[in-house]
């Protein structure tokens, strides 16, 4: 029998739990504690990547089977489940029975997702990994929980400082809700106007910009007492198909590389960043290997079915690509810490592999963590059989488990399993957090167009409001505009256009207008996973030409992507707000009647329209 077949050692046994093992992870973590640390990385509240870990003693007193079942992390609603619950059966037994290593969490309030927390650590032999999304704040998985705007609208600010603060309330709540592990910030530089899945995520254009507000969040997160995770490596911002769909291809070469895509990461690296996501992305100037295609792709619970495209032709992607992960990552830019796949129920990987084989691979490339496969125990499986058959070194998998338990124990979670419940309304949502996520909604604000006296509008003006959406819209999205609205104009005609509005609806507001002092028009056109594209759509361009043609003064705010000037161009006067939160419409119509100043500069480039850096300045005059 070989170390890795040892079942557990008696004392474990016995003792009923995982503190047994802590004596090996002391040993484990006072090793590393002697090296040196990579030159240029920044301490951030004691937390660092240390180096690789190898063959620990802890994770020696594991079997195969568990360590396999270590390294995958699945998801999970964070809302609340009955005992009997099929889906938290379901969830229960992964953790008890299988042994699986992590979960991320979505929607939920955040006392269900804390008791789910509660409830399934102690189901589980070893202390859970625990992640979430949370690149705009708490709010953005937890409703409850204050939701700020986008990373762009950070970079509008130009503010270091506060993207800092920011970040250490979205890690306050975070560790509240019984979360370590955020996978944030984004780190691709946006220099595609037609990316329709990063767009308003990223910090945006400038490699060197988009670094410095990487590592400001990087700093915020880790002092809070999360990991912080760079993704998506090795950078998505210079395409225009979403991964969700199918598999990206960026087509650049390692020059650009170096000068462009890297640069974030690098920069986020040298703040201490512990954790790394790789993408569903085909880099061939890094890895030219052709990527297999499955004859169909195979579906998953996380993507609807016309999401799932099959990718014809493409290099390997990145997250199964050891060149990418091992040689570039590991080796030439010295990351020991974690490396997080993107979700493996994805387009861009479900194509080209089966589940169980899709672990596998990313395994061999250099990752640590399976995230999100959509069959946990076939992945589990897989990479069983994989290691008794070579297929896998052992030694791999043993430096993957040797990471994430050496990890759990520096944030605290041997020795903290439970989640004392009083924390949740203490840190989870403070006056604080909330606070800074208002400022940056703020003060990420960015004028690019103004027609002679268009602004500020005035108290009691009649409204004509054309709410645009390129989805069938709900009342929930810009309900709040709605709101703010009424306390300030004399009347609101609120109109929605939204993929089912044809020609006549736009005759028909043209004619309405006329009753109107002010057209304003609120373009709710949002990079959201698995859409395909992101532009204002055919029918409500056709729509508004004749209201932009009658002459009538019309005011244009963007509660999301920047880029929609395009669509367009005769729009008088332009606002960007980055974002639909309702913190961000509110914001917007402050600014808007001058009750506070607008100051923000554009961190991106709209083609033949207006430069990175440009934003027209105007102080409050109320």
């Amino acid at each position: 029998m070989t170390h890795a077949d040892r079942p557990l050692d008696a004392g474990r046994r016995t003792s009923g739990g995982p503190l047994a093992v802590l004596p090996a992870l002391a040993l484990l973590l006072a090793s590393s504690a002697c090296s040196t640390s990579r030159p240029g990385a920044a301490p951030s509240d004691g937390l660092r990547a240390g180096p690789p870990f190898g063959h620990a003693p802890a994770v020696a007193a594991l079997t195969l089977r568990e360590k396999a079942a270590q390294v995958v992390m699945v998801a999970s609603r964070g809302a609340y489940r009955a005992e009997d619950d099929p889906e938290y059966l379901e969830l229960a037994r992964l953790i008890s029975e299988e042994g699986v290593g992590g979960v991320i969490w979505f929607l939920g309030t955040p006392l269900e997702t804390a008791d789910l927390n509660q409830r399934l650590n102690g189901k589980a032999k070893l202390p859970l990994l625990v992640a979430a999304d949370l690149e705009a704040g708490p709010g953005m998985r937890f409703p409850d929980l204050v939701l700020g705007p986008s990373a762009m609208a950070v970079a509008a600010t130009g503010d270091l400082a506060l993207a800092a603060r920011r970040a250490r309330g979205t890690a306050e709540a975070a560790r509240a809700l019984g979360i370590r592990v955020v996978f944030a910030p984004v780190a691709d530089v946006n220099n595609d106007p037609d990316n329709p899945v990063i767009n308003v995520r990223s910090f945006g254009e400038q490699p060197e910009a988009v670094g410095r507000f990487v590592a400001a969040t990087v700093a915020g997160l880790q002092e809070g007492g999360v990991l912080a995770t760079l993704k998506h490596f090795p950078g998505h911002g210079d395409t225009s198909v979403d991964s969700h769909r199918s598999l990206p291809v960026l087509g650049v070469d390692r020059a650009r590389l170096d000068a462009v895509e890297l640069v974030p990461f690098r920069a986020g690296l040298a703040a201490g960043a512990r954790g790394v996501m790789t993408a569903h992305l085909a880099v061939p100037a890094l890895d030219p290997e052709p990527a297999p295609v499955l004859p169909a792709p195979i579906r998953t619970r996380g993507f609807p079915e016309e999401v799932a495209e099959v990718q014809t032709a493409g290099t390997m992607p990145a997250v199964v690509s050891r060149p990418i992960t091992t040689t570039l990552l590991r080796e030439e830019l010295g990351f020991h810490g974690l490396v997080f796949t993107d979700s493996m129920e994805m387009g861009g990987i479900v194509a080209h592999f089966e589940p169980g084989e899709a672990a596998v691979r990313v395994l061999a490339a250099g990752a640590d963590v399976v995230l999100m496969p959509p069959d946990p125990k076939a992945a589990i499986d897989a990479i069983v059989s994989a290691v008794e058959t070579d297929r896998l070194p052992a030694a791999r998998l043993d430096e993957a488990v040797g990471r994430i338990l050496a990890e759990k124990e520096r944030l605290g979670l041997f020795r903290e399993r439970s989640l004392p419940l009083h924390e949740i309304a203490r840190a989870a949502g403070t006056r604080e957090q909330k606070a800074a996520e208002e400022e940056v909604a703020r003060r990420g604000l960015t004028l690019v167009r103004e027609a002679e006296g268009a602004l500020p509008l005035r108290d009691g003006a009649r409204l004509l409001v054309l709410a645009v959406h390129d989805e069938r819209t709900t009342v929930a999205i810009d309900a709040p505009l709605q709101a703010e609205l009424a306390k300030r104009a004399g009347s609101v005609d609120f109109v929605r256009l939204d993929p089912t509005a044809c020609a006549g609806e736009g005759a028909a507001a043209a004619e309405r207008a006329k009753e109107a002092d002010v057209v304003l028009l609120a373009l709710f056109v949002r990079p959201r996973s698995g859409r395909g594209t992101l532009e204002v759509p055919a029918e409500g361009k056709a729509a508004l030409a004749p209201l932009l043609a009658s002459g009538r003064t019309v005011v244009g705010v963007s509660f999301g992507s920047p880029y929609l000037l395009r669509d367009l161009p005769g729009l008088p006067t332009y606002l960007c707000a980055y974002g639909h939160q309702a913190l961000v419409q509110t914001a917007a119509v402050r600014a808007l009647w001058g009750e506070a100043p607008i100051e923000g500069t554009l961190p991106v480039t709209i083609p033949g329209i207006a430069p990175r850096g440009m934003g027209i300045r105007k102080e409050a005059v109320k």
